[in-house]
């Protein structure tokens, strides 16, 4: 497979999931803030910016975090290359150079969703809350996953387009239990009120409420949340289980077997799989959730550098 084909692969399905955990959170976030306290409500919006990694571009732009300036910026900005908008428009964009090489239904499907985008009414759709838009987004991520999985033959370039997945994946849940965590536990204690309400808008915002329901059957608690986003096995939504399909993903492409690792990346992933194989919430807990998660975060990015390095770059002769 030539590389520009598997850069673009790779890039689609981030994109995608990029868009596609923005469109959740927007739209579980705008619809469960309880506006009683002005204190609280800053807490609920302002984290939303900190899980985009946008803090810098959002405080040029804007004098406030509330219910429209995050949703126009999340949502609609040109000039936010997270953007929901810019995602979508760059995940149609890599699909257009490889048209040859997926199928016609992948392009039907992701240019279709691109034009309706597109044609949403940004001030319009401001004013009238993000739902209605940030329904097309969840599941028009969803309708390509399933028409990928259904029409596209899963060879190596259908496993370059689940490491794109999961590294989002990995990376987004990691940002979002850290932000979060800190936000409506840590600062959330020092304004005296428990917000339990605010955690199961967490766990729906990753589609992982009813899962936490059958699984602990108590009442919503962080630390459960947290467990049950970073290690369960079994959970689509857990970085544990993002991370077992990187690294199926990557074996498959370089042939490696169980217990070895043909490049970096795969010893990286292997690595982090490892530890949170064999970790518990406690043990995470007394060494820093934080640090954890910063940690977790930061191998994901030095994984996506280093898949470029071993697939997607022409070697430079001396």
């Amino acid at each position: 497979m030539l590389s520009r084909i598997a850069d673009s692969l790779f890039w689609i399905n981030r994109y995608l999931v990029r868009a596609e955990e923005t469109a959740r959170i927007l739209d579980v976030n705008y619809y469960m803030v309880l506006e009683e306290s002005q204190q609280l409500y800053k807490l609920r919006w302002g984290p939303l910016i900190e899980i985009a990694g946008e803090r810098d571009r959002f405080t040029q732009l804007y004098q406030e975090a509330n219910a429209q300036t995050v949703f126009e910026f999340l949502a609609f900005r040109n000039d936010n290359p997270n953007s929901i908008v810019e995602c979508v428009a760059r995940a149609r964009e890599n699909a257009r150079t490889i048209r040859e090489r997926i199928s016609r239904e992948m392009w039907e499907d992701l240019n279709g969703l691109y034009h309706t985008v597109m044609n949403f009414d940004a001030d319009a759709e401001v004013l009238a809350g993000p739902h209605n838009f940030c329904n097309v987004i969840r599941y028009g991520a969803h309708r390509f996953t399933g028409v990928t999985d259904s029409t596209l033959p899963h060879d190596e370039g259908w496993h370059f387009l689940k490491i794109g997945a999961s590294l989002e994946r990995a990376e987004m849940r990691a940002r979002i239990v850290d932000v979060q965590y800190h936000n409506l536990v840590e600062l959330s204690s020092d304004v005296g009120v428990a917000d339990n309400h605010q955690w199961v808008a967490v766990l729906k915002s990753v589609g992982a409420y009813e899962a936490y329901r059958r699984h602990y059957q108590t009442r919503v608690e962080p630390k459960q949340v947290a467990e049950l986003l970073i290690l369960h096995p079994q959970h689509p939504q857990s970085i544990r289980f993002a991370m077992t399909e990187l690294q199926t993903a990557l074996r498959s492409i370089s042939g490696t077997g169980p217990g070895a690792y043909a490049n970096e990346a795969e010893r990286l992933t292997g690595k982090l799989l490892e530890s949170l194989r064999y970790a518990s919430i406690d043990e995470i807990f007394e060494q820093g959730l934080h640090q954890y998660l910063i940690d977790v975060q930061r191998t994901c990015r030095a994984i996506g550098g280093q898949v470029a390095r071993t697939y997607f770059y022409y070697a430079v002769g001396a």
